[in-house]
């Protein structure tokens, strides 16, 4: 079901449960040092540009895979994931492969880094399609502290990216419109952890944001970019 409230409700509804889990506290525990890979599952809800009648905003489901190493005795971990998110109207395949060198400070954590980030948008209605793809670098800071007894685990980041955009749409005479655009664009990102236990079974819960200040869309006869909005809200299994 798609309406422009909802993923404002739902940034509430996931703000809300992560103040409540952070209050009643967890088992304390570190995710920088030693080799980890985790599966997460979320609700997704992209805020997109217009796209003939349709709005743009939709919810769906978001999927990912992600891991990191960091080498005994070294500050310095290798990071990758990947991602998947659908909705009615928009796709999204994402991957990142990043070094990241983390400073201990007692219980606290402070950590940066940097590497390679793509993602491949396909948003679509009836009779019109457009794609946005970024292919650049991504810059990664972060700070791990502890609430009572609850670890959590805060990242800014910020996208460098080469933008191609394509569309391909009915003209409504029995033809197709078609158009490019490209260039250089930034992303900019916000993401907050925390753990608890789900049905016994140690998880975190995760609230991002993301912010676009180029997205392909279709204005006036020819492709234009404009700002979107993308949220997150998702829960983390470790597997290994």
């Amino acid at each position: 079901m798609r309406c422009n409230k909802s993923p404002w409700s739902l940034c509430g509804v996931v703000a809300m449960t992560l103040v409540g889990w952070l209050t009643l506290g967890a088992s304390s525990a570190s995710a920088i040092e030693g080799t980890e890979l985790n599966s997460s599952v979320g609700i997704w809800a992209p805020l997109l540009p217009e796209l003939a009648n349709d709005s743009g905003d939709s919810v769906g489901v978001l999927m990912g895979l992600s891991g990191h190493h960091r080498f005994d005795g070294y500050r310095t971990s290798v990071e990758s994931g990947f991602s998947y998110g659908v909705s009615d109207s928009a796709e999204m395949i994402g991957f990142e492969a990043l070094l990241r060198d983390t400073w201990d400070f007692g219980d606290h954590h402070l950590s940066a880094g940097f590497g390679y980030s793509m993602m491949n948008w396909d948003q679509d209605t009836a009779g019109h399609d457009i794609e946005s793809d970024y292919q650049g670098a991504k810059v990664v800071t972060g700070w791990e502290t502890c609430f009572g007894r609850t670890p959590v685990w805060l990242d800014l980041t910020l996208g460098l990216y080469d933008l191609d955009g394509a569309y391909v749409g009915d003209n409504g005479g029995g033809g197709f419109n078609t158009g490019e655009t490209g260039g250089f664009t930034t992303t900019y990102g916000f993401e907050m952890k925390t753990e608890f236990d789900c049905f016994g079974i140690p998880a975190r819960a995760i609230f991002g944001l993301d912010y676009f200040e180029d997205f392909a869309v279709w204005r006036a006869g020819q492709v234009d970019t404009e700002d979107a909005v993308v949220l997150n809200g998702s829960i983390e299994f470790r597997l290994y």
